[in-house]
């Protein structure tokens, strides 16, 4: 039963009826304005923030902003009137702690985050709730503060020890592992006998290695939750495996796990912005126009479903829509790694170098160990004739990335620019190679064919093909024996019609095979040609019947021979 119009809005507000909340506030604050007995100081305060909560919940965040403001006055006001009275205690409601956190999410949505910051700020430290201290975390985070950040992420995990999220910022901020994991435990207490936390070690573990790049080590660790059935089918635990893949530069398994992950969780939106990055890279348009397309129906204030819609455009040739997708994205979430890689990439494909230039080096402070980001930064600067600093950016990328094969790729691939750089590129591109490292097979053995060192670029694709079969392994294989000639053209067939079967639309193969077809038939034409001008020459004295029968037959045979090559090619 309603007493008065107080309890009316209450009502509502606990109905969730968010529009009607406003309008009867609205009369409410008018009737007050006249009657300021109507309601107590309390009340008054309460009926602002029910207000600025339905305006909040409907987006509308500068109404929402400025009302929590009122309130905000309203209570400074309230409590000065109380101590003059001498009142002791507060009249109840919304804290002035939570109205600050609504303010500051008002603020974050407009987009203004040094605003969110003092509010927040403005909350004395020991009144400083988990939720408080974790809003503080992200912006500090987000500005580049990493200290302050790191205190904030503190103060969640000592008063929640399995907030997830903090402890990954922590590492990800550089917090040793094991001061993370005395934090962690000492907030656990006897909940660490329990039983329910066998997983924690090994995902503590698993999160280190992969901020601290072993990647190896994050995917055997987190890999060795799942099939120890501590938490089998966990999302995160696949998400995190599947980056930890991603960021080593293993497409292939990287896909396979986040693939895996969307399939168990179609709503879950972190990574499925490395899987489309992933998918794009691959080609696989059906596949990232189906991510693209269910990730915009999840939501659209997040960066990852912009992301794939950008990489989906790329992918077709819409540059400029692309652009756009990437561009909003970036709006959403400022420190969006994959948004601003996407954007490089698209602006580098224009032709817009410095704009590219700006995101990739924007991308790469805030994620050094990504390849992505160093490649981009070199094309750009080899895009604008800048030898000198597409070496320096190629150097610092083999330093933040451990010499990997990639970055010792990467490097050569600047140094093969210069002629008098070929000797140092050439034994970058030995180290990269010896570990598998495709990209550097390949160009190692453009690199020793132009050097006239034909044989030992064979004996090297050959090794390659012991441990892996890929399309353009058979196909450069194939390319260098039928080059070689000496009774190899069989063998230089074979290879070919392995490269067609891997990859049936493999350019290369078909113009080799296709070659080796026009060769052959010019040889059979000439051959033809002297036969016709000995049996000329010879006259009465041509061969018998039999003898020229025989012949036609042998020849009748090598062409079917050379047919049945060319269509099983």
């Amino acid at each position: 039963m309603l007493s008065d119009l107080f309890s009316a809005v209450q009502q509502l507000h606990s109905a969730g009826l968010n529009s009607n909340v406003v309008e009867l506030c609205s009369v409410a604050n008018s009737m007050v304005a006249q009657n300021m007995d109507m309601l107590s100081p309390t009340q008054v305060w309460q009926l602002q923030v029910y207000q600025a909560d339905a305006l909040l919940e409907m987006k509308e965040w500068r109404r929402a902003e400025a009302v929590y403001r009122e309130a905000l006055q309203a209570r400074k006001h309230y409590l000065k009137v109380k101590q003059v009275e001498g009142v002791g205690g507060e009249g109840g409601g919304t804290s002035e702690v939570e109205v600050k956190f609504k303010l500051h999410q008002c603020y974050v949505a407009m987009g203004q985050p040094n605003q969110a910051v003092n509010i927040l700020q403005s909350i004395i430290a020991k009144n400083r709730t988990p939720r408080v201290s974790m809003a503080l975390g992200r912006l500090y985070h987000q500005a580049g503060m990493e200290r302050p950040a790191v205190a904030a992420y503190r103060e969640v995990v000592r008063e929640c020890p399995l907030a997830l999220e903090a402890i990954r910022a922590l590492l990800q901020l550089g917090v040793k592992p094991k001061e993370v994991q005395e934090l962690t435990l000492e907030g656990l207490g006897g909940f660490v006998e329990s039983g329910q936390l066998e997983w924690l070690g090994g995902w503590l573990a698993g999160q280190a290695a992969l901020y601290n790049r072993d990647y190896d080590v994050a995917v055997r660790e987190l890999r060795g939750l799942e099939e120890r059935g501590c938490v089998r089918g966990s999302v995160g635990v696949l998400v995190d495996q599947g980056l930890a893949h991603h960021w080593a530069g293993e497409v292939d398994q990287a896909v396979t796990v986040l693939s895996r992950a969307a399939s168990l969780a179609p709503h879950n939106l972190r990574g499925m912005d490395s899987l489309a990055a992933m998918y794009a890279q691959l080609g696989k348009v059906r596949e990232l126009e189906s991510l693209a397309t269910r990730l915009m129906g999840i939501s659209e204030e997040q960066p990852q479903p912009w992301v794939a819609m950008g990489h989906f455009c790329h992918l077709n040739k819409k540059s400029p829509r692309a652009v756009y997708f990437a561009h909003k994205a970036c709006l959403l979430d400022t420190r969006s790694v994959e948004a601003l890689l996407l954007k490089g990439q698209v602006l580098l494909d224009l032709k817009k170098l410095p704009d590219a230039m700006n995101h990739f080096r924007e991308a790469l402070q805030l994620a050094p160990h990504r390849f992505e980001a160093h490649r981009g930064m070199v094309d750009c600067y080899l895009g604008l004739s800048r030898q000198r600093e597409a070496v320096t950016v190629a150097t610092g990328a083999c330093k933040h990335l451990s010499n990997s094969p990639r970055s010792l790729t990467l490097y050569a691939t600047v140094l093969l620019k210069e002629p008098l750089s070929c000797a140092r590129a050439k034994s970058l591109l030995e180290k990269a190679a010896g570990t598998g490292h495709l990209p550097a097979v390949y160009l190692l053995v453009e690199l020793l064919d132009r050097e006239g060192a034909t044989q030992r670029a064979v004996e090297l694709l050959t090794s390659q093909l012991v441990h892996t079969s890929t399309a353009t392994l058979h196909q450069k294989l194939g390319d260098l024996l039928a080059r070689v000639g000496q009774g190899q053209e069989e063998r230089a067939v074979e290879h070919y019609s392995r490269a067609l079967a891997l990859d049936p639309k493999n350019e290369g193969a078909i113009q080799g095979l296709q070659k080796m077809e026009a060769n052959t038939d010019g040889m059979e034409a000439s051959y033809d040609m002297n036969d016709m001008e000995e049996v000329g020459s010879v006259g009465r004295g041509s061969p018998a019947a039999g003898e020229l029968e025989d012949s036609e037959t042998e020849a009748v045979w090598s062409d079917g021979d050379l047919n049945l090559v060319a269509s099983g090619s």
